[in-house]
């Protein structure tokens, strides 16, 4: 056996123990980030959620016409207004709150991570919202 060789098989040793530590430290990252993509996008749906509930009774002791603009930042997820609940739900979380005064029926569709602008204008009986 030549000393060349003895160096070659040492160095294929040491790159497959390389790619072996590379490898098992890399895969629980990988398949962990479905995960904490879906809760990072809740914890942004509850705060948004929550920032729009508030706002909505602050509004609902205000006077008839009263109006106010909510600025969120919202997750990819689908916001849904109907009598006194509040419900959004997207990949991986359903969140919803219940509120004192009636709403307005509303659908809206956050196709993508942004910020959306809430209006909310108090009516006689309810809170009308809408989203843009």
């Amino acid at each position: 056996m030549s000393k060349g060789q003895v160096s070659v098989e040492f160095i294929v040793l040491f790159l497959a123990l390389l790619v072996a530590v590379v490898v098992s430290t890399m895969t629980p990252g990988i398949f962990g980030l479905n995960k904490s993509v879906e809760l990072s996008s809740a914890s942004l749906a509850h705060a948004a959620l929550s920032k729009v509930k508030s706002n909505i009774e602050i509004l609902s002791v205000s006077g008839e016409g009263s109006y106010k603009l909510v600025y969120v930042k919202s997750p990819p997820a689908n916001w849904t207004f109907e009598n006194r609940t509040i419900r959004v739900y997207g990949n991986g979380f359903n969140i919803s709150t219940n509120t004192s005064v009636d709403l307005n029926t509303y659908n809206y569709l956050a196709s993508s991570l942004k910020i959306l602008s809430v209006n909310l204008t108090r009516n006689d009986k309810n809170v009308t919202v809408a989203i843009q």
